[in-house]
């Protein structure tokens, strides 16, 4: 190690605790993100049970189209994982990367579509009661988290097309990463609840 890294690490220390140290960060903010998505959600599921009328009548909403949307984030969770195997072999993640934005801005494609739809069917925040205002805040505070993610990803290919990834140095893009796959675990349950239950 030259003096330059021991300097930067300290003596007698693995050069490997830089990045532990970066994903214990990342994690521990992650789990400060899942007690406000527990919050949220908790709080939809006491309302949920609390009246067995919560959804109204008059409102159906999209499972299949949402089912294809889930599907596709899930995904992108693959291709993510394939990038960092590939900054981790050396190679540039950029295709991966690629792929990953495109998947979860189709997710956030799906999403304006569904509540413009929703809009013009007279649902939105202040119509039918509490169940379109839990519905929109838990979807659109997801939403918007997913939205962080794709904006950190461009950043991450962004850096790929640079070359600034290699086996050694990836720390952005595996908290990106984690991330990423903190949104797609929270919408599987958040779309469980919501368009499933």
């Amino acid at each position: 190690m030259d003096a330059h890294a021991t300097a930067l690490i300290g003596p007698g220390l693995n050069p490997v605790q830089p990045n532990r140290m970066v994903r214990f960060g990342m994690f521990t903010f992650l789990a400060s993100e899942a007690m406000l998505f527990a919050g949220l959600i908790g709080g939809y599921i006491v309302l949920r049970l609390s009246n067995p009328n919560y959804i109204p009548a008059g409102v159906h909403l999209p499972v299949l189209q949402t089912l294809a949307a889930t599907a596709v984030l899930v995904g992108s969770s693959f291709t993510c994982i394939w990038g960092e195997r590939q900054a981790r072999a050396h190679k540039r993640p950029t295709w991966a990367l690629f792929i990953t934005i495109v998947m979860g801005s189709l997710f956030l494609l799906n999403q304006v579509f569904e509540w413009s739809h929703l809009y013009h069917e007279g649902i939105w925040f202040n119509t039918y009661g509490t169940f379109a205002s839990s519905f929109f805040t838990l979807t659109g505070f997801h939403g918007l988290h997913v939205f962080i993610g794709v904006l950190l990803l461009i950043a991450a290919w962004m850096l790929s097309l640079a070359g600034k990834f290699d086996g050694n140095n990836h720390n952005f893009l595996d908290c990106a990463s984690l991330y990423w796959h903190f949104v797609d675990i929270v919408w599987i349950v958040v779309f469980a609840i919501i368009y499933l239950w």
